[in-house]
C-alpha cells in the first residue's frame, strides 16, 4: 500500500501469444474473397465486445473474484477477514503483495446495512496500515487507515455506509459512505518484535455491522495460509462470471452506463440469468485470454513508466487527474473521458491502491535489464542493491508471475520467495547482491520499501 504497485514483466513468449492469436472468426483467402457469413459477423462482434468489456471490468473482477475466494477456499461468510499467518507465497493468489508483514483482507457486503471497522491504537511495537476500498478499488472517502492513515495510529471505529443508506449517522464514528456494496480492504500489521508480534496484533482488529454496535459478536478470521487461495480472476471464460456478479449486484456509475450497455449484448443484462452456449463459451474464453495477454503487453508504457531519476525503473502511469479529491482513481483524463484502458493495465498490477501514495509505501518494478532488454524468463539476472535505502520499518525485493499476477511457484513452498531481503529493527540497510532466477512463465520484479 502507500504504494506505486510496481510489479510485473513480460517474456517474449507473452508477446508471441498475443501477436498471434486471431479473432474469432475465420478470414476469407485473398484468391477467394468471400463476404463473412452472418454466423461469423456476430462472433467477432461478440469478440471484440467482450475483450473490451474484460478490460472496463479489471479492478472491479479482482474485488468480487476476493469475495469469492473468501467463501470458496476458506469457507468463510461476509465479513469475515482473511490473514495470513504465515508467509504469503504463491498458493496465494492475492495480486501485488511481499512477504514480510501479515495481511488482513476481506470482501464487507454492505446489503443488509453498515459495517463497523475498528481499527487499533497503535502500540510502542506495532500498528496497522492499510485501504478500504469499493468494489472499483476507490479509497473510501478518499483516505487510507491507521498510522499512516486518518487516525494516525491513534485508533479509530470507521463506519462504512452503503450507497443507499438514508438514517441518521451515530456519533463517534468516522465515517466513510461507499459507491458499492462490495468492499475491499487489506491492511498490513508491522511489527518491529517480529512475526508472530504483527499477527497477534493483527487479530485485536474488529468488524461487525453497526446494527451490533453495543455487543457485537467477535470476529471471525481465517487464514489462508496452507491452502490455495485464489483470490484473483482466471482471464478465462469464468472471468465473465465476474462481470456478471457486478452487474446484477452493483449500480451503474454515469460514466460506465455504455459500458453496461456493451456487457449486455454478451449476455450479462442486470435481472436476467447469464448462461452462455458452449459456442458462445468459446468466444468468450478467447477474449479473456486475450484481453490478458494485452494487459501484459502494454505493462511497460501504459501501466508504468519511467521513475525519474531511477533509471531502468517504473512507475504508476498516473495523472494528476487519477488522486484529485473526489475523483481517485476513476481516470479520468484532462479532458473528461474516462481511460478504462490505462485503469485496467494499472490495476492488472495493484490491488486496493492507497489514498495517499508515498508515505506507507513505495514500490518500483523494472521490466528491462540493464542494457535496456526485456527481462526474459529463460534468463539469470543480478539486481545489486545501494547502501541507505530509505526505509521506516522494512525492504524487500521480490519477483512475480505475470500471469497470476503473484509470486513465483516455488519446489518448496515453505521457504519465502526468492531475495526476499528483510530489515532488521535498528539495522542499517547494507549493500547485498541477489540473484533473481526467473521461471519458465513472464514474470515482473520489484522493490518495495516501508
Amino acid at each position: 500500500m502507500k504504494s506505486t504497485i510496481l510489479n510485473t514483466l513480460h517474456s517474449a513468449a507473452v508477446v508471441m501469444t498475443l501477436c498471434t492469436a486471431a479473432t474469432i472468426a475465420p478470414q476469407a483467402s485473398a484468391q477467394n474473397p468471400q463476404p463473412p457469413s452472418r454466423q461469423d459477423s456476430a462472433d467477432q462482434l461478440l469478440y471484440r465486445r467482450a475483450f473490451e468489456v474484460a478490460l472496463w471490468a479489471m479492478p472491479a473482477a479482482d474485488s468480487f473474484a476476493a469475495r469469492e475466494a473468501v467463501k470458496r477456499d476458506l469457507h468463510g461468510k461476509p465479513n469475515d477477514v482473511a490473514i495470513n499467518t504465515k508467509p504469503l507465497n504463491s498458493d496465494i493468489h492475492l495480486v501485488a503483495l511481499q512477504t514480510q508483514t501479515p495481511y488482513l483482507q476481506g470482501a464487507f457486503d454492505l446489503k443488509d446495512g453498515p459495517i463497523v471497522v475498528e481499527i487499533p491504537a497503535a502500540t510502542s511495537e506495532s500498528h496497522l496500515y492499510g485501504t478500504i476500498c469499493d468494489a472499483w478499488q476507490r479509497p473510501l472517502d478518499g483516505i487510507d487507515v491507521g498510522k499512516d492513515g486518518w487516525d494516525e495510529g491513534k485508533g479509530a471505529k470507521y463506519l462504512l455506509l452503503p450507497p443507499d443508506y438514508k438514517e441518521d449517522v451515530p456519533a463517534g464514528y468516522k465515517t466513510m459512505r461507499s459507491r458499492t456494496y462490495l468492499q475491499n480492504v487489506l491492511i498490513r500489521s508491522i511489527s518491529t518484535a517480529g512475526w508472530d508480534a504483527a499477527v497477534e496484533y493483527a487479530y485485536t482488529m474488529k468488524v461487525y455491522p453497526l446494527a451490533q454496535a453495543t455487543s457485537p459478536d467477535k470476529t471471525t478470521f481465517l487464514d489462508m495460509s496452507g491452502t490455495v487461495y485464489r483470490a484473483a480472476p482466471v482471464f478465462d471464460a469464468g472471468y465473465f462470471n465476474l462481470v456478471d456478479m457486478l452487474v446484477q449486484e452493483e449500480s451503474a456509475n454515469d460514466y460506465d452506463k455504455t459500458m453496461f450497455g456493451m456487457a449486455a449484448y454478451v449476455g450479462i443484462e442486470k435481472g436476467k440469468p447469464f448462461k452462455p452456449d458452449a459456442h458462445t463459451v468459446q468466444i468468450l474464453e478467447r477474449a479473456a485470454k486475450d484481453a490478458q495477454a494485452y494487459l501484459i503487453q502494454i505493462s511497460n508504457g501504459v501501466a508504468l513508466v519511467p521513475a525519474e531519476g531511477q533509471p531502468g525503473w517504473t512507475r504508476f502511469n498516473l495523472h494528476k487527474e487519477d488522486i484529485a479529491k473526489g475523483r481517485l482513481y476513476v481516470y479520468e483524463n484532462a479532458d473528461g473521458t474516462i481511460d478504462y484502458q490505462r485503469r485496467a493495465a494499472i490495476d492488472y498490477w495493484a490491488y486496493v491502491m492507497p489514498a495517499v501514495l508515498g508515505s506507507g509505501t513505495m514500490y518500483n518494478a523494472a521490466f528491462v535489464d540493464a542494457e535496456g532488454r526485456p527481462i526474459d524468463s529463460t534468463k539469470n539476472y543480478r539486481l545489486r542493491m545501494p547502501n541507505g535505502f530509505p526505509a521506516r520499518n522494512f525492504w524487500s525485493v521480490f519477483a512475480y508471475d505475470g500471469r497470476t499476477r503473484t509470486f513465483i511457484l516455488h519446489r518448496q513452498q515453505q521457504e519465502r520467495p526468492p531475495a526476499f531481503i528483510p530489515r532488521q529493527a535498528g539495522e542499517e540497510p547494507r549493500r547485498v547482491h541477489r540473484h533473481l532466477y526467473r521461471s519458465r512463465r513472464s514474470q515482473g520484479s520489484g522493490i518495495e520499501l516501508d
